[in-house]
């Protein structure tokens, strides 16, 4: 396995939390983890803390009575000396227009309630250490700045005293940044200067380095997009930050982060290029774990959405998706005036076929069946549930009853033409199914319930009149009268 990115050292989180038995729980967790912790119970009292004394981290509840979690992060963010901290909201709100609104205030992460104790870690210490790496780079970056404008300062100035170009020589020799200069009015561009960093980061010597071309440190690895950046930036005279995979004397691969920029003179000629370079191979084997960790995470919960939407026996959508979906499909065909068509299809004398043929016979029809039926239906837009046991339930927004009865039809012959043999059916030596349909345009007189309850009373009747067919039940608003009461999530056959 992977191992968890820790931050290099440990940090000073804040807990903002209106529960105490959430306050404890994570501080207990996070203090085990040798973090630091400090609690608040409401916005007031975490705008204070943090004002006090900035922590590394914020854990904030989206839901407390007086300012929410939201309106917090905007407070945070808001102002300048907090809002670079990064903001992970704890809820229990899942839903993805809550996850939404977390991310645009300004949270770097969304962990939903309950939570488990090994994502908490995974995320707050991802976090620390994302946080913790752009603090480095930013800073890294700043001195970077400052020692180029240090050394373009020395090298304009061509009547700097002695004593002074010196001083350059010596910080230019003391940096931990490797530094290199070369002239683009010789032949090749060759080194001319290299500090005794870029010796030790290289592995090569001053007397190996000085003439050639900066070239030589990519040996034959020269398929590098960055290095026609760095040949375009020359042939311009201008500057340019490129990240390039180099070699070291020995052959192993390290990736440096080079600044190049040009030098001229008074007259605004170029005489000059010089280069910082950093090895930053550490930077990247931390973002190589952070992003297959973020991939693992991102895999494991696609996974669990998959689980939680279809049918793990036939691979077609479940009772839980059919139902999110038939409620969607209701109020947009409500809005746009459309037909809402419902099929209910059983698979015909199924516990006969299990008798007869036993159960795993029986899961193996039933994920012949699914595969027919939603190789019929025509549309991307078109749902196939399993709706219970051997009963499965199609659900075809903006289409009329003789669209679906289309549908139904090539279902039923699609299923009977597989000729999976049933010897213990009466109506058919294979196995087939009937079907029922109800469809309206959906309106404020009847409910979808309503509909759920035709495409039910019109499947009964398919199989009172013998079985493999479909019936086109009546419009449900001339049958309200006849409804159960039960909600579309209730309807069940045995």
């Amino acid at each position: 396995m992977n191992s968890i990115p820790q931050a290099t050292s440990k940090a000073e989180i804040l807990i903002v939390d209106d529960q105490a038995e959430n306050l404890h729980l994570l501080s207990s967790l996070l203090r085990q983890a040798g973090h630091r912790v400090r609690q608040s119970l409401n916005g007031d009292m975490a705008l204070h803390s943090v004002r006090a004394k900035l922590p590394d981290l914020i854990l904030l509840d989206v839901r407390m009575p007086g300012m929410d979690g939201y309106q917090l992060c905007r407070h945070f963010k808001s102002e300048e000396k907090i809002g670079d901290i990064p903001i992970i909201f704890l809820s229990a709100l899942n839903d993805i227009d809550s996850i939404v609104a977390g991310f645009e205030v300004g949270g770097v992460d969304y962990i939903t309630k309950p939570f488990h104790v090994e994502e908490v870690l995974i995320r707050v210490n991802t976090q620390l250490r994302i946080h913790e790496l752009q603090q480095q780079l930013k800073e890294h970056n700043e001195s970077l700045q400052k020692q180029i404008r240090l050394s373009e300062k020395y090298l304009h100035d061509r009547q700097v005293a002695d004593d002074r170009r010196q001083l350059l020589e010596k910080a230019i020799a003391a940096t931990q940044n490797g530094i290199v200069i070369t002239d683009p009015n010789l032949p090749d561009n060759p080194i001319i200067y290299v500090n005794p960093a870029f010796e030790r980061i290289t592995g090569y010597s001053e007397a190996e380095i000085l003439g050639r071309n900066c070239r030589f440190l990519q040996g034959s690895d020269r398929d590098q997009p960055a290095l026609e950046d760095v040949r375009e930036a020359i042939a311009r005279g201008e500057e340019c930050r490129v990240t390039l995979r180099n070699y070291r004397r020995d052959g192993t691969l390290f990736w440096n982060e080079v600044f190049i920029s040009p030098v001229k003179n008074e007259r605004g000629e170029l005489t000059h290029f010089i280069g910082v370079q950093s090895d930053i191979t550490d930077r990247k084997r931390a973002e190589d774990v952070l992003q297959r960790s973020q991939t693992a995470l991102k895999k494991a919960n696609d996974e669990l959405q998959r689980l939680a939407l279809y049918d793990d026996l036939t691979q077609v959508a479940n009772r839980r998706r059919f139902n999110e979906y038939l409620d969607y499909s209701w109020q947009r065909s409500s809005r746009e005036k459309q037909f809402l068509s419902v099929i209910f299809c059983d698979v015909d004398h199924f516990k006969r076929y299990n008798d007869t043929f036993g159960h795993q016979a029986g899961d193996e029809c039933l994920k012949t069946v699914a595969a027919a039926i939603a190789a019929a239906l025509p549309r991307s837009v078109d749902l196939v549930a399993r709706y219970g046991g051997e009963e499965f339930a199609i659900i075809l927004p903006n289409t009329p009853a003789a669209g679906a009865e289309q549908v139904a039809e090539r279902i039923r012959r699609q299923v009977e033409n597989l000729h999976v043999p049933h010897p213990a059916s009466d109506n058919s030596p294979y196995v087939t199914v009937s079907l029922g349909i109800a469809c309206e345009i959906p309106g404020p007189e009847f409910s979808v319930d309503d509909l759920m309850a035709a495409a039910d009373r019109a499947l009964y009747a398919a199989k009172d009149r013998g079985r493999n067919r479909t019936v086109v039940g009546e419009h449900p608003s001339a049958e309200t009268s006849h409804t159960s009461g039960r909600s579309h999530s209730q309807f069940r056959r045995t």
